[in-house]
């Protein structure tokens, strides 16, 4: 498949992802326009300028609901040519209610994409509109069938037709010991001489046997259907007579599930228990495919994928002690094979069978996990976790070689202590463990060990005035190859660095504030060698940045003013000793803020800053930057 096509995929199902209901949600449901809010935002940085407006609003009164969602992105990027990429997105829904059983609406949905770039498919829009019934037997179950018509355009083609189908939801009804939750979608667009299709069913039964022990059993089962354009190539062009080929992607989703849940009354303890067993399939069909050159032909495929999923956590909660202890175990196997064609010979078949046989893949994932706090009286805290996790990955195609076992293994431990009402500090101490071995002799070289080391310590102090968060940290990543010396492109690493962060706010009046953010890093890497625990320096960074300012606020309007301060400085080692500048890069430059409050309802911002940039060759450049964002909620 060329990239064009690729592309092609992924910008469609974007596209669609956006535009169309997602498989657990309801289109019709007036809840997804629940918010009242506006946002706007631009930001300028180097040659990139990004604009983005959100919109969420609705009224509802004498029996009348009106909804609207819009959401518009529009990225320009100035280079030596200029690129405009815009999308835009809009719902918008209105309800009139007859009675507790009978609403009448109308839904519209409009999404627009462009990109002015010379790729596979650089426009692409969806036009719908749709008449539908809300009927509602009883309080908890609600049927909506809907039909209307969508103009859907893509690379410049645009067709036009019907859409129709009905959503239905069972929200927890009781029948007898049970409570049931369902949904049901059944979505059909028939824009000639494509089709796309939605099914959803999803089930739920819980059944609480006691106070304090409950058995949920739930099923899905999901289709979801996309036919796309791509440009055809010349051989089936002239065969069908057509400009663009349509290829459909099919995607089936099953699985069946059983959660426990056991809380026993008057005990600290809980246990849930949770299996899973899951299907996929994806079959790719191409529409037209070319008889006097099939060998070439860019064939379809099909996809098949089998899950099995184990999950447990217990918990014990007091007042002083808080711990978690979760496991969870999946076993996946996935296979992918050929669609073969009338016409197609034994032996492309086969060939193509191989092909697609080095994707097939098999793997074992368990985690375990546990979690713990405890407060050690009013002053003091410990937190506590632990992780590790095992892969095993195995392909069972002979020219496949990714075959691999994976450990990973997390530890962190924090203590904290409030030591008056002025001042808390926290000491976190963190290590990990990341083994990869591959089975296959021809990826063995890869096999390595990660280790990584970390001490943390800071501290709040706050008083009437002053308020300053600071940290300090140091940290090693040291990443060990097991054959580096039969492979000298794979040398054994360390990653060394320091890290100061400062946050400190100091109010002059009451009106008045004079804040500083800022950090220092310090970071070494070089060649390593485990084996007796040394290394030699190859690179060095050196990086500082400050921002000092004052603000003023002064009935709702917010000033500052203030500098940015920005320095990275690379140097190399020679001979592991010798260290010399490789590059520096320096910013400063004077920064003001406006922001405007009003009763918490609306902000407006405004950013900028401008920089005087001197590089390492002595040569100086000056840049501005700007951003703008406001926010109304209603």
């Amino acid at each position: 498949m060329n990239k064009k096509i690729v592309f092609t995929i992924g910008i469609f199902c974007f596209i669609s992802i956006q535009a169309q209901v997602s498989k657990d949600s309801l289109l019709f449901s007036s809840q997804s326009y629940s918010e009242k809010l506006i946002t706007n935002s631009y930001e300028k940085q180097l040659n990139t300028h990004n604009y983005n407006t959100l919109l969420k609003y609705f009224f509802t009164g004498n029996n009348f609901f009106f909804g609207v969602k819009e959401n518009f992105i529009s990225t320009v990027i100035k280079t030596n040519t200029r690129n405009i990429k815009d999308e835009q997105y809009l719902w918008a829904m209105g309800q009139y209610t007859f009675d507790k059983q009978l609403k009448l609406g109308l839904h519209f949905n409009n999404n627009i994409y462009s990109d002015d770039r010379n790729i596979g498919l650089s426009k692409a829009s969806l036009l719908t509109s749709s008449l539908f019934l809300k009927y509602i037997p009883t309080e908890k179950i609600q049927i909506t069938p809907f039909a209307g018509f969508e103009q859907n355009n893509q690379i410049g083609v645009s067709d036009i037709g019907l859409v129709y189908g009905s959503e239905a939801n069972v929200d927890r009804y009781e029948l007898g010991d049970f409570e049931v939750n369902s949904i049901f979608k059944f979505h059909n667009e028939d824009i000639s001489p494509r089709r796309n299709s939605l099914r959803v069913l999803s089930f739920d039964l819980k059944n609480n046997f006691e106070a304090d022990f409950s058995n949920t059993i739930s099923a899905y089962y999901s289709q979801q259907r996309r036919d796309f354009y791509f440009l055809a190539d010349k051989t089936t062009a002239n065969e069908f007579d057509i400009t663009n080929n349509i290829q459909s992607r099919t995607e089936s989703s099953y699985f069946i599930q059983d959660k426990i849940r056991f809380l026993p009354v008057g005990t600290p303890f809980s246990f849930d228990l949770q299996g899973r067993v899951a299907w996929r399939d994806i079959d790719r069909e191409t529409r037209f495919i070319s008889t006097q050159s099939i060998a070439n032909t860019n064939y379809d495929t099909k996809i098949e994928e089998f899950k099995l999923e184990f999950a447990s956590l217990a918990e014990y909660t007091t007042t002083e002690l808080a711990l978690s202890l979760r496991f969870s175990f999946s076993e996946r196997n996935e296979k992918h094979q050929p669609v073969r064609y009338d016409g197609l010979s034994s032996s492309i078949f086969e060939e193509r069978g191989r092909l697609e046989e080095q994707k097939n893949n098999s793997s074992q994932l368990a985690n375990l996990s546990v979690t713990g706090l405890w407060n050690i009286g009013s002053s003091d805290k410990i937190l506590l976790n632990l992780f590790h996790r095992k892969l095993k990955y195995d392909t069972p195609g002979k020219d496949n070689f990714d075959d691999r076992d994976e450990l990973l293994s997390i530890g962190n431990i924090m203590y904290e202590h409030e030591f008056n009402s002025l001042f808390t500090a926290f000491i976190n101490l963190e290590g990990s463990l990341n083994k990869t071995v591959y089975i296959s002799a021809e990826r063995s070289s890869n096999n390595n060990i990660k280790r990584t080391l970390k001490l943390a310590s800071g501290g709040t102090f706050k008083t009437g005035k002053l308020l300053s968060m600071n940290s300090a940290e140091v940290s090693a990543n040291y990443t060990v190859f097991d054959y580096e010396e039969l492979n000298p492109n794979f040398r054994s690493y360390s990653f060394r660095q320091f890290a100061f962060r400062d946050s400190s706010l100091y109010k002059i009046t009451r009106s008045t504030n004079f804040l500083v953010a800022g950090y220092l890093k310090l970071s070494e890497q070089g060649d390593f060698k485990w084996s007796n625990f040394s290394g030699k320096p190859q690179r060095y960074l050196q990086e500082v940045f400050a921002e000092p300012k004052f603000t003023y606020d002064y009935y709702g309007f917010i000033f500052g003013v203030g500098v940015r301060y920005f320095s990275l400085s690379t140097f190399n080692f020679r001979n592991g000793v010798v260290k010399t500048k490789a590059s520096e890069y320096q910013s400063f430059g004077p920064m003001a803020e406006l922001t405007y409050l009003i009763a918490e309802k609306i902000s407006l911002k405004f950013l900028g800053w401008f920089e005087f940039i001197k590089a390492e060759d002595n040569s100086t450049r000056e840049m501005a930057n700007l951003s703008i964002r406001m926010n109304y909620q209603f």
